[in-house]
């Protein structure tokens, strides 16, 4: 059995490799640090100023800008000669699996560069989309955050995958998210949650840890290995090597017509928030326009695949919910594209796959380069045509 001297012995060298291990990592640059913290205003939102990698799906370097979201620093007041848009969303919008110059709010940035109906003007795309955001967060980031800076266009790319779902407490059920309620066509902000004794408890041990592990990039390093182990085996236990789509997934209900009371109470809310995001900006002097984001199995490049899911649902094809807030948006006089048929067309004609990662899943989770890209470059197309 060791004595004190030997235990102080051992202690004293694993403190020196933690020491060595710490700034070798900082040498290095490996960090990978934890990027949102818990807020009152929307339940989270991104750390300012922190930066590091993320390689849970995908893999880029990440910086999260003053104002709180990925993006770089952006002046308040805007430019003259500049167009500004303002884009809003969840993760697919925030892109964190990509690098930031291939997400698809950079490739519109670029593509607009050479857009005629801008008459020269300067195109600067400031990103506010946040992972796990649904339509009353980003209403909230539009009026905090976004409106402030003067946008000439407001996008809100709205993810069918699950931002109906997200409308809806009853449905959605997360214990740290803003709702709004509606009733009889007023929307009421439902904080609650927020500002529970449990929610301000949680974010004082978040905040806390948060802290801790971001100051130290070995901390960091044990945190992202663990979670990768974890996440390996629970891939190996699933067994899953190719896209695996289950019809019993609450989040495929967005393909059939609603039929329960919090699916029509979700789908409501959605189309009323669609409705005041889209009165908030035309209010502040910005043009909006809705992007409507497809789910990954309605563009997985396999025709067949698709028809069978659509079968396991009992539904004709997988397009409800797209043909539903089009025909919503036409009526409201609400500008819209659905980018389901673009990027669906592209994924059949080359057999490529617009969502996942070879160190996840081909064909489920987020856009990856191409179908960012896909995505950017549909976008640019539609808003030049439609630019003043």
């Amino acid at each position: 059995m060791p004595g004190r001297k030997e235990i102080t012995l051992i202690a004293i060298s694993l403190l020196f490799a933690a020491v060595v291990a710490e700034i070798g990592l900082r040498i290095a640059g490996i960090a990978f640090p934890i990027f949102h913290q818990m807020e009152p205003l929307r339940g989270w939102a991104p750390l300012p100023g922190v930066s590091g990698m993320w390689r849970t799906e995908g893999e880029a370097h990440v910086s999260i800008n003053r104002e709180g979201f990925r993006d770089r620093d952006h002046e308040i007041v805007k430019p003259q000669g500049t167009f500004r848009i303002a884009i809003l969303g969840d993760s697919m919008t925030e892109g964190l699996a990509v690098p930031v110059s291939t997400t698809f709010w950079s490739v519109l940035e670029k593509d607009l560069e050479t857009c005629e109906a801008l008459n020269g003007r300067k195109v600067e795309v400031l990103n506010y989309g946040v992972s796990g955001y649904g339509p009353a967060q980003e209403r909230l980031t539009l009026r905090n955050n976004a409106l402030k800076y003067k946008p000439d266009l407001v996008l809100l790319a709205l993810f069918t995958g699950n931002d109906i779902l997200n409308s809806e407490r009853a449905l959605d059920g997360h214990k740290d998210r803003v709702y709004y309620t509606l009733d009889q066509g007023v929307l009421t902000l439902d904080d609650s949650n927020t500002q529970a004794f449990r929610f301000k408890w949680k974010r004082f041990w978040r905040t806390l840890r948060n802290a801790i592990i971001n100051t130290s990039n070995l901390f960091q390093v044990i945190r992202e290995g663990t979670t990768r182990l974890r996440n390996l085996m629970r891939a190996n236990d699933s067994g899953d090597s190719k896209a695996v789509f289950a019809p019993t997934g609450r989040e495929y209900e967005v393909f059939r017509a609603p039929k329960t009371p919090e699916w029509q109470k979700g789908w409501a809310t959605t189309e009323a928030l669609v409705t005041a995001i889209h009165k908030d900006s035309v209010s502040s002097g910005a043009e909006f326009l809705l992007a409507i984001l497809p789910g990954p199995v309605q563009v997985y490049p396999d025709a067949a695949l698709r028809q069978n899911f659509a079968m396991s649902l009992n539904v004709n094809d997988l397009d409800y919910a797209d043909r539903r807030l089009t025909a919503f948006a036409a009526s409201a006089e609400i500008p819209a594209l659905a980018l389901k048929e673009p990027l669906r067309h592209f994924a059949d004609e080359t057999g490529t796959f617009l969502h996942g990662f070879p160190n996840s899943v081909l064909g489920i989770g987020h856009w990856n380069v191409e179908g960012h890209r896909v995505a950017g470059e549909t976008l640019a197309r539609k808003i030049c045509g439609n630019s003043p």
